[in-house]
């Protein structure tokens, strides 16, 4: 199991510390990922020390040496990836690597033990959704507009979330405050991806204020299943029971 998906795996769980990062904050459960692009070894620091928990960097696996991540996971971002380069990049210390399924070999997807995520682009037809459940993946990228979130929005992040199985990793394209990401959270989210020249820590701000997602009695009279996260077990695997393709 990769330390990405255990990172979304204990989303809700008080944390006992985890790095540079975590110890930094306070001790309270996170409900809310936030991963950070990097240009280069500073913009990387920089993104850790303002709380970031995770970075993905752009370009070889070279250009992980010059980073400390301080705990933080770090992945890299590989749309064209092979297998030499997944590998290069496992061995460099990456956690898990983004790729494009339109354009990376199949041989990307050989080398264990470093998580998957997906950039799924527009193309969201439910037959390419379904196809895309079949891979072991830690969560897939789609975009997500800053703003107040439409019922509609979220039912139709909710769909690729539940279609593909794996959770999302929304790329805002403006810093979100915590109402959009508590809606996205609801539709499937546990991250939230900003680009390098974002307000980061004002997203890092907006995430740890994220709350639990609201509970209700079952035993209500006519209560409906409510639009929440991606429980734990829906894409949560013992290390002995993950199937690589």
């Amino acid at each position: 199991m990769s330390k990405l998906r255990n990172r979304i795996r204990d989303l809700g769980r008080t944390p006992s510390g985890f790095g540079f990062a975590a110890l930094a904050r306070s001790e309270a459960a996170r409900h809310m990922l936030v991963v950070a692009e990097a240009t280069d070894a500073a913009s990387a620091t920089a993104a850790i020390e303002v709380g970031a928990d995770a970075i993905i960097v752009r370009g070889s696996a070279a250009a992980l040496a010059s980073i400390d991540t301080k705990g933080a996971l770090v992945g890299l971002w590989l749309e064209d990836a092979t297998g030499a380069e997944v590998t290069a990049a496992k061995d460099a210390g990456a956690d898990f690597f983004l790729f494009d399924d339109g354009r990376a070999q199949a041989s990307a997807l050989t080398p264990t033990e470093i998580g998957r995520v997906l950039l799924l682009g527009p193309d969201q037809e439910m037959e390419r959704l379904r196809s895309i459940a079949v891979i072991d993946l830690d969560a897939v990228v789609v975009t997500g507009e800053v703003g107040a979130t439409t019922v509609r929005d979220q039912l139709a992040l909710r769909r690729v979330a539940s279609l593909t199985g794996a959770p999302l990793l929304v790329a805002a394209n403006a810093t979100p405050d915590t109402a959009t990401l508590e809606a996205w959270r609801d539709a499937g989210a546990a991250a939230v991806l900003v680009a390098s020249n974002a307000d980061l820590r004002a997203t890092v701000q907006a995430a740890l204020a994220v709350p639990a997602p609201k509970r209700r009695d079952s035993s209500e009279r006519g209560a409906m299943p409510l639009i929440g996260a991606l429980r734990s077990n829906d894409h949560d695997h013992d290390d002995d029971e993950d199937d690589d393709l």
